[in-house]
C-alpha cells in the first residue's frame, strides 16, 4: 500500500471515530508534507516507513526553518508521529521503534495584561470586519474559547437569555460556556449586518463562514495594529483562564470551561495567576531600602 492510500485510510478512521473537525484540519496540514518529503527519497510504499526516516523528517523541518520556534515544528511532527503509530497499530509496518519528537524549548505565557486587553479592543472601528473581528477576540478573551470552536459556532446555540452558549470543543465534546455584556453587544452587532440565511456566528463579507486561516490572518495585523509583538489567538484564551483564577474562580470550573479532559491541564494557570499577582503588585526591593539607608546616612569628609 502506498503512503497516500494508506493517509486517506487513517484520515477515514479518524473521522468514524468522531474526531472533531479541528483534529482532522490538523492532521491534513501536518501528515501530507512528511509524505512529500518521503515521496522526495523515493519512499512511496508503507512498508518503508521507520523511525529513521521519521528522524530524517525532524532533521528537515529544522533546516528549512530556522526561523520557526521548535515547539511549533513539534507541533507538525507530533501529527507525523500519530500517523506512524497508526500504521504499525494497524500492521501496516512492522515495528518503527520508538518516535522521539523534536526537543522543544519551554514557552514562558505571559497573559496580556489589563491596559494591553483595553489597547486590543480599543483597535477596532465599526465596519464589518471590525465589528466581526473585535467578536472573535472578545469570544477569547472573554469566554476563553478556541480558534476552532469559533468558527463551528452557531447562531442557534446561544443563549442570549441565559447568556450561555453551546460550544463544540475538541473531540465534538459540548460545553456550556457563559458570555459577558459585550460580547452579546457585539454578537448582536454582527448578526444584525451578516448574512441570515447562515447559521454560522462568523461569517465573511460573503455570507460564508470563516476558516481558522481567517483569524489566523487578521491577528498578524493585530501585531501592527496594537504593537503587542507577541500576540496569537491562544494567548487571549490563556489570558481568560489566567484572570478567571487571579479573581477567585476555582481550578475544577475553570476546566469545564476551557474543556479540559484532565485537570493537570488547567492547573498552570494557576501559577501564570501567581505570576501575574506579583507584577501587579509594588515590589519592595530589599537592596533598594538597604542602599537607600546608607544614601541618607552618607557623612561628607
Amino acid at each position: 500500500m502506498n503512503l497516500n492510500e494508506a493517509f486517506s485510510l487513517f484520515i477515514q478512521d479518524n473521522f468514524s471515530r468522531g474526531n472533531s473537525d479541528e483534529t482532522l484540519y490538523y492532521y491534513n496540514y501536518n501528515i501530507p508534507p512528511f509524505i512529500d518529503f518521503c515521496n522526495s527519497k523515493k519512499i512511496f510504499e508503507v512498508e518503508n516507513i521507520s523511525s529513521k526516516i521519521f528522524d530524517e523528517y525532524k532533521a528537515h523541518l529544522l533546516l528549512s526553518n530556522p526561523n520557526t520556534k521548535k515547539i511549533t515544528l513539534q507541533t507538525y511532527s507530533r501529527a507525523v508521529k500519530v500517523f506512524i503509530n497508526w500504521l504499525n497499530d494497524s500492521n501496516l509496518v512492522t515495528d518503527v521503534g520508538t518516535l522521539k519528537l523534536i526537543k522543544a524549548e519551554t514557552r514562558n505565557i505571559v497573559p496580556l495584561s489589563d491596559a494591553e486587553v483595553e489597547i486590543l479592543l480599543n483597535s477596532f472601528d465599526n465596519s464589518f470586519f471590525g465589528i466581526r473581528n473585535k467578536l472573535v477576540c472578545l469570544l477569547m478573551v472573554d469566554s476563553g474559547l478556541r480558534r476552532g470552536e469559533i468558527v463551528t459556532l452557531l447562531r442557534d446555540n446561544i443563549n442570549f437569555i441565559n447568556h450561555t452558549m453551546l460550544v463544540i470543543g475538541k473531540g465534538n465534546k459540548e460545553r456550556l460556556v457563559p458570555f459577558g455584556l459585550e460580547t452579546q453587544k457585539y454578537m448582536k452587532k454582527f448578526i444584525n449586518i451578516s448574512n441570515p440565511y447562515d447559521n454560522h456566528l462568523l461569517q465573511n463579507k460573503n455570507g460564508e463562514p470563516i476558516t481558522r486561516n481567517t483569524i489566523k490572518c487578521f491577528f498578524q495585523d493585530l501585531k501592527i495594529d496594537t504593537g503587542i509583538k507577541r500576540i496569537y489567538p491562544h494567548l487571549l484564551r490563556h489570558t481568560f483562564a489566567t484572570n478567571y483564577i487571579y479573581y477567585g474562580g476555582d481550578v475544577e470550573s475553570l476546566r469545564i470551561l476551557l474543556g479540559h479532559t484532565s485537570i493537570t491541564m488547567t492547573q498552570k494557570y494557576v501559577h501564570l495567576a501567581a505570576q501575574q499577582r506579583i507584577l501587579n503588585q509594588k515590589y519592595n526591593s530589599h537592596i533598594d531600602k538597604l542602599l537607600n539607608k546608607y544614601d541618607n546616612n552618607a557623612v561628607c569628609f
